[in-house]
């Protein structure tokens, strides 16, 4: 009798110590990324956003990166606390000054 019991007590503890150990351990971090993009035709101006998702809120800053062509001129505006779930929300203003339509694009990295 003594052996079962001391045996579900030494199973019991290992139980209890590796549940310790399995929550001390540190949470993962996810990193994904996010983006958009636009075509902007001569003379107008378009905005568009660049949004974190609700598990990778927070938006890298020096990670953010805007392709565009020489005659666009492109401004920025990030909101670090967007919705409810306190994700980052960058508002990206292209202004085509150029003769030709132009593809404008921006990649970041978003991470929790």
């Amino acid at each position: 009798m003594n052996k079962r019991i001391t045996a579900r007590v030494l199973l019991a503890a290992t139980a209890v110590a590796g549940g310790l150990l399995a929550t001390a351990a540190p949470a993962l971090a996810y990193t994904t990324g996010a983006g958009n993009a636009v075509w902007v035709d001569p003379g107008t101006t378009r905005s568009f956003l660049v949004m974190c998702p609700s598990y990778a809120p927070t938006m890298l800053t020096n990670t953010i990166n805007i392709t565009a062509g020489p005659a666009v001129s492109v401004s920025t505006s990030l909101d670090t606390d967007s919705d409810a779930f306190s994700r980052d929300k960058l508002t990206v203003t292209a202004t085509n000054g150029g003769a030709a339509r132009v593809y404008v694009s921006v990649k970041a990295t978003c991470s929790s």
